[in-house]
Formats: structure tokens, C-alpha cells, sequence
């Protein structure tokens, strides 16, 4: 939802091109690209947490590029006030902020693990904050270039892993390259697929911004296009049938967006057709090398198509009916399933409800999930009506939308 409020933007006109962003924000540019990229591709890591040092850089590297915009910021002029979306926003992260630091103290959750949520969600609400007033005041189209470029780039490395997992699985070594976990899938250097997925999703919806806005476009044009076939592939080895959908969601955008060019529109609407290519390609080499391709069982399984989901599910809402009111406590939604006796409880392992309106509700009880999650779709409403009822030549209101729409 941060990204969503870059959307209410005035259009400026003094940017000719990208390439005048790119001369007039390089350390935009930069720590934008170290902040999207850095996290992502990080495969080296410590116990006890298999995480700590990518969600370091991130927070590093997203204070530093907030830094650098806040001191261009504070020498212009002063925005018009907030939306009543932005608004929104905020109560609804500051409502679960507040439930994080409340938990330890009716829950019995420890304040270890309070304490970072708390401190995250405090991040997030200064995100949004200064995302929404550099769109306000004229700045949004190089924090979204320099926001796009991070991700061009991480998309572009991450498909790489990928190939080097499914293909050259000797080459990960742990420290440059994560392992895979599965034979046969791609899991990128943060070792989830589903999150490579959305990553390379978001990485595609850049590369076309980049395309229609690129003052050289032919240039461009060839190189988006290379970059998005690669993405697609990543896509593929993943085997993430989310990621496959959200295929389908941009071939949508292609066939409803009028304001793209013909150029883009074509090549958002032949997606599922690259996709199935690159499915051909990874099928024909992996039979023909002997090589194991997860997405091909993977898709072609008669098990439970949910990937225990649908377990999950009915154990979430077994706990909401339990604690209607109070839910289970804020980053409580494990520690109470694992206790509580469930006849065909899933075997996967869950820290998460996989389902957000389900997860808030069984943590925070009806009422106040009901409160966040209105507050939420009210943001987002706001946030779609203007992105296509808002003159927009830079494209940002959209493609900003789709990002959002896709996670």
C-alpha cells in the first residue's frame, strides 16, 4: 500500500525526459536501486535468522533513499494537504501498530517480537507519509523512476538465480547464490518462490514504465523486451501459480489501459503467450538434459491444488469463531494454532494465514480487522479512481496501481 501514494500526482512538466531525472537525481536513482535490489539479492545469512541481514539493508537502504528525497523536499514548495486516502492509510497501519505494542501486554506475546513488528509498521507509516507528499508537491515521477529502476534491476538478477538454480544448481553456493530447496525450482536468493514471483511481477510492470517513458525508445524498447522475456522465464522455473496468474492480470491491463502505446499494449497482451513459450523452451531443454522441471508437476498435480491453503483456512477461521472479539493477539495466529487441537490439520507449517482479511481477523478480532481492512479498501479505492480518472502523462497513477493490485 505505500507505493499507492505516489499516485496523486500533479503531472509536473519540468522533467523533459528520463534522462533529465537521471541527470537531476542520481542519488535517487542510486539508493532507490540499492533499496529495491540489495534485499532481494542478498543470499548470504547467519542464524539464528535466516533474514535478519536482508531486512537490515532494506531498512538501510529505504532510510537512506528517504533521507536524500527529504532534502530535496524541504527546499521546495509546500504541498497541498494529504488525501482523506492517505488519511486512511495511516489509521489503518497506526491502528496495527498500536495492537503490536498492545499484545505483550494482554497476550503474553514477548516484546522481542513486538517490538521489530512495531518498528517496522513505524517505517511503513513514514514510507507512506513522505511517498504521499513528494507525489503532492511535484516529485513523484523520479521517486517512481528511481523506485522502478531498483526493481528493473532486481527482477533482471533474480531471473539469473533462477536459471543458475534449475540449470546449474552447482554453481549456488550459499553465499553469492542460495540453494534451492526443491530440485527443479527456482526459489531466487530469498529463497521463496512465491516472493520471487511478486518480485519479478512488480519487475515487469517497471520495465514497461521504463519503456514508455525512456527518451530513447527504440534502445529501450529492445532491452525492455529482453529483460521482460527473461522475467517471464524466472516466472516459469518458479512454478509459482501466482506468478502465473499475475500473467494474466497485466495481459488485462494491456487489453483495458488505452493511454499505453500500441507497442506496449501488444506486448502486455502476448505475455501469456511468452509464458507459455518459455514453458515449451524449459520443458524441451529439461527433457532433453535430463533435467528436473518442478513447474511441469507441479501444475499437472491432482493433490490439493491450495498447497495445504485450504487446511490452513478452515484452522484460521476455527480460531476467529473462537476469539470473535479480542482475536488471538497481534503475531500470535502460529503460536495459537500450533496449540490448538484441529482434526486434518495441514502438514505444512504455517506462520501465516496466507490470506490477509483472515489473518487480521483471527489476530486482532472482528471488530478491529473489520476497522483496518475498511480503512484499507478505502485507500485503495481512492487511490484507483484517481489513477485513471487523473491526467497522467508519465504513466505513474497506473502502473503504480498495478503493482499494488498485484500483491
Amino acid at each position: 500500500m505505500n507505493s499507492a501514494h505516489l499516485l496523486r500526482d500533479p503531472t509536473p512538466t519540468h522533467y523533459a525526459s528520463t534522462l533529465a531525472i537521471v541527470k537531476q537525481h542520481p542519488l535517487w536513482l542510486a539508493w532507490g536501486t540499492y533499496a529495491l535490489g540489495a534485499p532481494s539479492l542478498l543470499a548470504f545469512n547467519m542464524p539464528p535468522s535466516a533474514t535478519f541481514l536482508n531486512q537490515a539493508i532494506a531498512l538501510i537502504g529505504w532510510g537512506a533513499f528517504l533521507a536524500v528525497m527529504t532534502l530535496q523536499q524541504s527546499s521546495s514548495v509546500a504541498s497541498p494537504p494529504a488525501t482523506r486516502s492517505t488519511a486512511a492509510l495511516q489509521v489503518a497501519l497506526g491502528a496495527v501498530l498500536l495492537a503490536a505494542l498492545a499484545a505483550p501486554l494482554w497476550a503474553g506475546a514477548p516484546w522481542t517480537l513486538a517490538l521489530p513488528a512495531a518498528g517496522l509498521l513505524a517505517a511503513s507509516m513514514l514510507t507512506a507519509h513522505l511517498g504521499s507528499t513528494m507525489q503532492r508537491s511535484g516529485h513523484g515521477v523520479p521517486a517512481f523512476a528511481a523506485v522502478c529502476a531498483g526493481l528493473v534491476v532486481a527482477g533482471v538478477a533474480t531471473a539469473l538465480v533462477g536459471i543458475v538454480q534449475v540449470y546449474f544448481p552447482a554453481w549456488a553456493d550459499g553465499v553469492w547464490i542460495a540453494h534451492t530447496h526443491t530440485a527443479g525450482r527456482a526459489v531466487s536468493n530469498m529463497r521463496q518462490p512465491n516472493h520471487m514471483s511478486s518480485l519479478l511481477l512488480w519487475a515487469l510492470v517497471a520495465t514497461v514504465w521504463w519503456a514508455e517513458a525512456a527518451l530513447n525508445k527504440t534502445v529501450w524498447r529492445w532491452i525492455s523486451a529482453a529483460a521482460a522475456a527473461l522475467m517471464v522465464l524466472g516466472l516459469v522455473l518458479s512454478a509459482s501459480r501466482t506468478g502465473a496468474l499475475g500473467v494474466l492480470v497485466l495481459a488485462l491491463w494491456g487489453l483495458i489501459d488505452k493511454r499505453l502505446s500500441p507497442r506496449a499494449r501488444w506486448g502486455l497482451v502476448l505475455l501469456p503467450v511468452v509464458y507459455g513459450l518459455m514453458w515449451w523452451l524449459a520443458s524441451w531443454w529439461g527433457h532433453h538434459s535430463h533435467q528436473v522441471l518442478m513447474a511441469e508437476s507441479r501444475f499437472s498435480t491432482h493433490g490439493d491444488i491450495s498447497s495445504s491453503r485450504f487446511g490452513i483456512w478452515s484452522n484460521t477461521l476455527a480460531l476467529i469463531q473462537a476469539h470473535p472479539w479480542s482475536g488471538v493477539g497481534f503475531g500470535e495466529l502460529n503460536f495459537a494454532w500450533t496449540l490448538t487441537p484441529f482434526p486434518g490439520r495441514p502438514g505444512a507449517f504455517f506462520d501465516h494465514a496466507h490470506n490477509l482479511p483472515l489473518h487480521l481477523a483471527a489476530e486482532l478480532g472482528l471488530p478491529l480487522a473489520g476497522l483496518v481492512l475498511g480503512l484499507l479498501l478505502w485507500a485503495f479505492w481512492g487511490v484507483a479512481r484517481r489513477a485513471w480518472a487523473t491526467p497522467d502523462a508519465w504513466g505513474v497513477h497506473r502502473a503504480v496501481l498495478l503493482m499494488v493490485l498485484m500483491v
